[in-house]
């Protein structure tokens, strides 16, 4: 049999050591008219970390908890040379001051080196949605970190890995297509009506 995936002859997709990844939906690529100037070395880098996500789905294929492809994606990162944290917990904080009740985030693997970027690992069987994304740029955001991507090792029978970056330029934060070198921008909670307006006073 010929792979769907890699086109190869001798196995079939679900067997394929090569996957596919989405970076982001069609329906973002459509849309993303913002262009998003990075540097030939930072796109070069943001191409070698899919990588080694697409290198990690291939080794260990689909039917693990989110932990076991990030153990695995740990030992990529250590093969390449690339120093990072992992599990790293940080307050939620409002008005600069945190949040009581036990409330904290944890990253998932942030990079020491190499780039400033951080991994928010899925392993689910839907696609990477809007919460996912909110949820790194909460990370970045704190660390005050550029970089980051949403990887999901997806455990539908048709998903395939996907791996959406996110950029913050010019102070904004975007779903970012390495292809088009464009983002669509994440718009985050405005008040567009005033208390008035909404029959609050």
């Amino acid at each position: 049999m010929v792979c769907s995936n890699c086109k190869q002859d001798g196995h079939t997709k679900p067997k394929c050591k090569n996957p596919t990844y989405v970076s982001p939906p069609q329906s973002i690529q459509e849309d993303a008219s913002t262009p998003i100037l990075l540097t030939e070395d930072v796109i070069k880098k943001l191409t070698r970390l899919a990588d080694l996500c697409k290198e990690v789905a291939g080794g260990l294929g689909k039917g693990h908890v989110e932990g076991v492809y990030q153990q695995a994606l740990i030992i990529e990162l250590q093969e390449a040379g690339i120093r990072y944290v992992s599990e790293e917990t940080m307050p939620i904080l409002y008005k600069g001051r945190p949040v009581g009740g036990g409330h904290s985030q944890r990253l998932d693997v942030g990079l020491l080196s190499y780039l400033p970027f951080i991994f928010e690992l899925k392993a689910v069987s839907k696609p990477i949605s809007p919460e996912h994304h909110w949820q790194l740029v909460r990370y970045l955001d704190y660390k005050k970190q550029p970089y980051g991507a949403v990887v999901n090792f997806n455990q539908s029978d048709k998903g395939s890995l996907e791996v959406q970056f996110i950029v913050k330029q010019d102070e904004v934060f975007y779903l970012y297509d390495l292809e088009t070198s464009s983002g669509i921008e994440l718009s985050d909670f405005g008040l567009v009506k005033t208390a008035e307006e909404w029959g609050w006073e």
